[in-house]
């Protein structure tokens, strides 16, 4: 796992590691919509386990109508594979990759929850490996903007690339209209 925390052979620490499903993630919720800018910050919290990298990244993607905030870290004590997302009138919570929490607002201080168990992933979308040869088979089509789909992950790179430059600069970097 060396090549994880060498900057060379990663691109970077906890940014890269972990900005990836976030920036992945939101690309698909926002259908492939890229975002107008990228800020990221970074810090080092752990040097003598990542003298080389960050280990903490916080990143925002600003949208015509959205933002999304990625926070990517190596220092949390426990695994963490949550989201949330904030609408208008309610939000979800998507706790782990099998348990949703629904909350519609009523009034400002209240809400009502609807929760949902969700049924464990078909193959070949249960194994990252068995949806690839599926995929290079002709199996599995993707859709273009598809979480696994070369389209989202083009547009994730740039997002990073982004972050990273931001963050090396100190300042937001917007991305060009394509």
């Amino acid at each position: 796992m060396e090549w994880l925390t060498d900057p060379e052979l990663n691109g970077g620490g906890a940014l890269m590691d972990f900005g990836c499903y976030g920036a992945n993630l939101s690309t698909w919720l926002m259908n492939g919509e890229r975002p107008i800018s990228v800020t990221a910050v970074t810090q080092q919290l752990n040097p003598a386990d990542n003298p080389k990298v960050d280990d903490e990244a916080t990143i925002i993607l600003t949208y015509p109508d959205s933002q999304t905030i990625v926070e990517a870290s190596w220092n949390w004590p426990i695994g963490r594979k949550d989201m949330e997302i904030y609408g208008l009138t309610g939000a979800v919570f998507a706790d782990n990759g099998s348990q949703l929490r629904l909350r519609i607002a009523e009034g400002y201080d209240g809400f009502s929850e609807e929760k949902f168990d969700l049924e464990p992933r078909k193959s070949p979308f249960d194994d990252p490996f068995m949806m690839l040869l599926s995929v290079v088979r002709g199996k599995v089509k993707l859709d273009n903007f598809d979480l696994s789909s070369l389209e989202n992950n083009m547009i994730v790179m740039e997002i990073l690339q982004a972050a990273k430059e931001s963050a090396e600069g100190g300042r937001t970097v917007y991305l060009s209209k394509k």
